[in-house]
């Protein structure tokens, strides 16, 4: 073999081996080479666009509060059923949980019938305990009574009860309620209310009850939206007191409210953490240079999420559901007989946006069944919301979106106008 030849060979090796190193290192980093994210989609997105595909008015969603109740689900399952609930959620992280007297409440709960106590893991009761902060309660259960009381507490009375009766082979509940009742760092003024035009999706108008204000925070644009971001207050988590400088122990959350440049359901479709970076980061900041007005209706509604099982077994969840195949080996005891199934899967909403604030409360419910069956002149930017919109709610420092939903049909004028109008 002569020199030139041997060259040749050394750098096709060099060559080749470069190639796979790239192809290895990119299947590594590319979320749709990755085992515990088939889809190349976070969490919030498969949520988000899983309920967009069979929605089409207001609705509203936690991803936050699911996240919270499948993880829980999941710390109990074992082989396949762990590994489709693992692959759903994919790198999805739980931030520390928040609450603040009175304003903001994150809460976490079993519910285990007295019958099978001795059934379930001690193990899986101190870690959901320990590291989910939950609250286990055991009771007879012969009623709902008890779980839709938590439920009405933990929501602040905003979603009075998640279950019309008990199932009659229940055996436990797991439930996260997530529930904020904040008002703006500057409120909207009620003088400025007016009863201005809304056009729906298809293409008729109403009048609606449409908040005015110059008081926000940003401008945000992308290629195929603009929108506005507006603070609520900063509030101290022992107190739950309004304080006007934020530091470790204060929480922030912001309003983001984003206008399609066209469809709103295509546009929902390809929404994802990209497009809601490329929005946050074309951020304009009100200056001496710029102000920025916005108008946006007021609306309050309910969302029931009654095809939340359904959307769960599409995303790849569809052994938890099966009394064949569930497997919570890692929520029983290993001496005991019971097997169990996910039964019920529940998703419940409720949103008031105001000129002081917002209150906004979720509950995500799982039943555990037994398997026994199935100056100078300034740049002005003014943003009408007076057509289909979505909006975001989340805390300033943390991706985890809490809740995400849209507005197709603002309350009408008539049923929303302000009677009395006194500043807060």
């Amino acid at each position: 073999m002569n020199k030139k030849t041997l060259i040749l060979i050394v750098i096709l090796v060099i060559g080749i081996s470069g190639i796979l190193l790239y192809l290895n290192n990119n299947n590594d980093s590319n979320p749709k080479n990755n085992p515990s994210n088939p889809t190349g989609e976070s969490f919030d997105y498969k949520i988000i666009h899983s309920v967009n595909s069979s929605y089409n008015g207001n609705y509203l969603i936690s991803p936050l509060s699911i996240a919270y109740a499948l993880s829980i689900v999941n710390e109990g399952t074992d082989n396949n059923t762990k590994n489709e609930i693992s692959n759903l959620l994919g790198n999805y992280k739980l931030y520390p949980r928040v609450n603040v007297k009175e304003r903001i409440s994150i809460a976490n709960s079993l519910f285990v019938k007295n019958k099978y106590k001795n059934d379930i893991s001690q193990t899986y009761l101190t870690n959901i305990q320990d590291n989910y902060d939950s609250d286990i309660i055991f009771d007879d259960y012969e009623r709902a009574d008890k779980i839709n009381n938590w439920v009405n507490e933990k929501t602040y009375k905003m979603i009075p009860k998640i279950l019309d009766r008990m199932n009659p082979d229940f055996v436990l509940g797991i439930a996260n309620a997530i529930a904020i009742d904040v008002e703006w760092k500057s409120t909207f003024s009620c003088h400025a209310t007016k009863n201005e035009t809304f056009t729906k999706i298809d293409g008729k108008k109403m009048q609606t009850a449409m908040m005015n204000t110059a008081e926000i925070n940003a401008y945000i644009e992308s290629d195929n939206a603009k929108g506005i971001i507006k603070d609520y207050a900063i509030y101290d988590k022992n107190t739950g007191e309004i304080v006007y400088q934020a530091n470790d122990n204060t929480v922030e959350l912001e309003y983001i409210a984003i206008l399609p440049n066209n469809n709103i359901k295509d546009y929902i479709n390809s929404f994802n953490e990209n497009e809601l970076n490329e929005l946050l980061n074309n951020k304009q900041i009100p200056s001496s240079k710029l102000e920025i007005y916005a108008s946006i209706p007021k609306y309050t509604y309910d969302f029931d999420y009654d095809k939340f099982k359904d959307s769960l077994i599409s995303l790849g969840m569809k052994d938890a559901f099966d009394p064949n195949n569930a497997d919570f080996g890692n929520m029983i005891n290993k001496n005991s007989n019971l097997k169990l199934y996910i039964g019920e899967a529940l998703h419940k909403t409720h949103i008031e946006l105001s000129e002081k604030g917002t209150k906004a409360a979720a509950i995500t419910y799982f039943g555990m069944l037994e398997a026994t069956a199935v100056r100078e002149k300034k740049k002005e930017i003014h943003v009408e919301f007076n057509k289909p919109f979505i909006y975001i709610i989340k805390e300033k420092n943390s991706s985890n979106i809490w809740f995400f939903g849209t507005v197709y049909e603002p309350m009408k004028w008539e049923d929303n106008k302000p009677e009395e109008c006194e500043e807060y």
